[in-house]
């Protein structure tokens, strides 16, 4: 006989076998039985026949013939025993087990009595043994579970309870039991079972109640039924999923964990949001919670949408106040679980508009122009940052219609009287900004990495995706030269800028170089600069350094080209850009150079609508662009004029304000204001033994993860995040050490991520994000 406690720690189909084990042995001198007989007269065991096959080929089962899953009528089962049919015969060495579904063993002791279908078998009872219980009955599977011998499970002895066995008796073969033990089971227990997650299932159900009941066999639907009624106090068949949606949008009980796993992750319920709309699905009762209601958030979108399209006309302050006040009324529905099922874009745009509307209401102010390039710097280019995150929201219909209109109406204000302020200050200095241009010099040991049109606010935006890479970064500023074109400014933020000079007859903006006079064109200004002890690098060329003296220069980004050809649509594209620009500044970092310096040629305006157009003569001017024209001869025209950064008798015409020369433009560079003149210069640097970690592999098995990671601290933690950017986004059970072998395992404890897009994340102590990787839960 088993101990006690070893056969509590055995499963459902290791009892059995050790049950069949023991029914076989056999004292010594007596022959073996030839078979073993496994009557169940109510056919109560069939449930478990198929996972015992797969362990027992020795297994056999009276019933229509079919060799090819070991059944056949009881002449035939005969036969096996007999071992004269060798290619279904029992396994060498093996004594067959045959289930008997529909007999009882009473039956077979009955002799003539027998039915004659099964009267073939009789005589093998005296060849072989019966499985039964000490009292010669039948093993039933209650007498067997509640067998102190074999598993000892407290059971309920009702039909209820019996009926719920009967359907979770798969689940049992894969159920360990010492989680069965110290209670009381009853149908509830065993339903259980057979739903491992009611929650998620009820979800499920209600997303899709037809295809739901398609994938169960009636067994699993009538215990998913069953845990509704005692868990839920629904009944799936009698109630329907309206009643549910019902008891969801009102709440209270187990249908607040309900909501609260739908907001989870409510992509993977997407007939929820249509349920919920139905006429009745809570909708007015006292406990309505409209933040549950998807009609109730589409009704506060379109209050939103007309008070926006009011706002945009107001008068500026109006605009400006207004909005704010919008902001008091619907941003917390951005908490609501609609904002993640894409419901609620207006209350999403909302939030840099009312960023927007709370910096915009003062412009920009300064007594010289270092000042005001310094407040503008500090904080002023946040207005800015918040026009572009709200012009980045417009990717729906309803979005693009109001959004830009409101920003054009809070933005525009502040940005023209910033820029007459400051064009006021610069005509203070005659019209020169000279003196406050420096050139950018070659250090050795630095890469120098150019980006095209890095506005300010975009390089706090990549300022800030360094940061999160555990770099030492820091931000300051440049004055970019006048006009603020490419082919001015480049050559400035260059280490050649010693080597190029000013001309006489200008044309296109553009310096001559001093040796040559020939046009500083993209690939003269490469040699000068190659020339000045720098190591070039094409834009995604990797190599350690040479160890130069003036260090090295690359180049890198599209962000004035984009602009040029997508006007405000560029606010969508500068996330990804500036992904990119830092993944290249990391590589530089990577590959040996000690620090990367960022720095650019100029700003730009992008104003959604267009800049607005100031009428030059023609004949005032030698050539005109957006927002720059040179000045012929000895004309006057009615416009501001500036000193050419490289031949300060050249004169250099600019609209006042934000306005420009010619009609539609979104996107313009060449004039005087903050947005381009006002430029970054962004130093990174590795910090002092800064945690390194590089994610080189996982692997799933189920909704376990283990990942492999090559660092040199084995503090480093490695986390499962919906969103690599927040903690709270996490999906493990805990974040895990890598430790000294560099690999951790990570389990995600509900079943309804499954399938879910993620990313496997790095962390250093601090809890930066070091490295990150997508996957998709549970893949194979």
């Amino acid at each position: 006989m088993k101990a006690k406690g070893a056969a509590r720690s055995l499963g459902l189909i290791d009892a059995l076998v050790a049950s069949f084990q023991d029914a076989l042995r056999t004292p010594e001198g007596v022959a073996e039985p030839v078979a073993l007989l496994w009557t169940d007269a109510e056919g109560d065991w069939r449930g478990l026949i198929r996972p015992l096959r797969a362990v027992l080929p020795q297994l056999y089962t009276l019933g229509p013939y079919d060799p090819s899953a070991r059944t056949g009528p009881a002449i035939w089962l005969k036969c096996i025993v007999d071992r004269s049919i060798p290619e279904v015969a029992p396994p060498a060495g093996t004594v067959p087990i045959l289930y008997l579904p529909g007999v009882s063993r009473q039956e077979l002791r009955a002799g003539g009595d027998c039915r004659p279908a099964y009267q073939p078998l009789i005589e093998l009872q005296y060849r072989g043994e019966v499985w039964h219980q000490k009292n010669g009955r039948d093993w039933t599977v209650e007498a067997f579970l509640v067998s102190g011998e074999d598993l000892g499970l407290d059971v309920a002895q009702d039909a209820r309870t019996h009926e719920a066995i009967l359907r979770a008796l798969p689940l049992l073969a894969e159920t360990a039991m010492e989680g069965l033990h110290g209670r009381r089971l009853d149908a509830d227990d065993f339903d259980k079972l057979a739903v491992p997650d009611p929650v998620r299932d009820l979800l499920r159900w209600m997303s899709g109640p037809e295809p739901f009941r398609k994938g169960l066999d009636d067994a699993r639907w009538q215990a998913f039924c069953n845990v509704c009624r005692s868990e839920f106090s629904l009944d799936p068949e009698e109630d329907g999923a309206s009643a549910a949606a019902a008891s969801l949008a009102t709440g209270g009980g187990r249908w607040d964990d309900i909501w609260q796993r739908f907001c989870e992750a409510p992509r993977l319920y997407p007939g929820i949001s249509s349920l919920l709309r139905e006429p009745g699905a809570g909708q007015g009762k006292l406990a309505f919670d409209a933040s549950r209601s998807p009609v109730a958030n589409e009704e506060a979108e379109s209050r939103l949408r007309h008070e926006l399209e009011r706002a945009a006309i107001l008068p500026h302050h109006e605009a400006c106040e207004r909005t704010l006040a919008l902001e008091t009324e619907h941003g917390r529905r951005r908490e609501w679980v609609w904002t993640q099922l894409g419901e609620s874009p207006l209350a999403v745009a909302l939030e840099p508009l009312a960023r927007l509307a709370a910096r915009a209401r003062s412009p920009l102010g300064g007594a010289s122009v270092e000042s005001v390039a310094r407040a503008y710097a500090s904080e002023g280019w946040l207005c800015d940052q918040a026009a572009l995150q709200a012009l980045a929201c417009t990717k729906g219909a309803s979005e693009a219609a109001i959004v830009p209109k409101l920003v054009r109406a809070l933005y525009s204000p502040w940005l023209d009287l910033s820029a007459r302020h400051f064009q006021e200050l610069v005509a203070r200095e005659g019209g020169d900004l000279r003196k406050f241009v420096r050139g950018v010099v070659g250090e050795k040991e630095t890469c120098i990495l150019f980006v095209d049109g890095l506005r300010f606010d975009v390089g706090g935006l990549l300022q800030e995706k360094l940061e999160t890479r555990d770099l030492k970064v820091r931000l300051s500023h440049r004055i970019a030269p006048l006009p603020t074109v490419t082919a001015t400014a480049k050559p400035v933020a260059t280490p050649a800028h010693d080597a190029v000079e000013g001309t006489e007859t200008l044309e296109d903006f553009m310096p001559v170089l001093s040796v040559n006079k020939q046009p500083a064109v993209a690939s003269r200004l490469l040699d000068a600069i190659g020339g000045r002890s720098v190591e070039t690098l094409e834009p995604d060329e990797l190599r350690i350094p040479a160890g130069s003296d003036g260090g090295g220069w690359t180049e890198t980004g599209r962000l004035d080209e984009l602009g040029h050809k997508l006007g405000t649509g560029l606010a969508t594209q500068i996330e990804n850009e500036m992904e990119r620009v830092a993944d290249r500044v990391v590589a530089l970092l990577e590959s040996g150079w000690s620090r990367v310096r960022v720095v650019t040629d100029h700003g730009w305006l992008l104003l959604p609508g267009g800049l607005p157009k100031f009428e030059l003569p023609a004949y005032l001017v030698e050539t005109k662009w957006a927002r720059c024209a040179l000045v012929r001869g000895e004309s006057v025209p009615a416009v501001p004029t500036y000193s050419w950064h490289w031949n300060a008798q050249a004169r250099i015409a600019s609209p006042p304000g934000t306005a420009c020369f010619s009609k539609g433009y979104e996107y313009a560079h060449g004039g005087v204001s903050l947005q381009e003149c006002v430029v970054p210069e962004i130093i990174v640097e590795r910090a002092e033994g800064a945690t390194k970690a590089t994610i080189t592999g996982f692997q799933w098995r189920g909704m376990r993860c283990r990942v492999s990671v090559s660092t040199n601290d084995p503090s480093v933690r490695v986390d499962l995040r919906l969103n690599w950017k927040q903690a709270d986004k996490s999906i493990v059970a805990a974040v895990k050490e890598v430790g000294q072998a560099g690999e951790a395992s990570l389990v995600v404890e509900k079943d309804i991520y499954e399938g879910a897009s993620a990313m496997v994340v790095a962390l250093d102590r601090a809890g930066n994000v070091l490295d990150r990787k997508a996957t998709t839960v549970g893949e194979a």
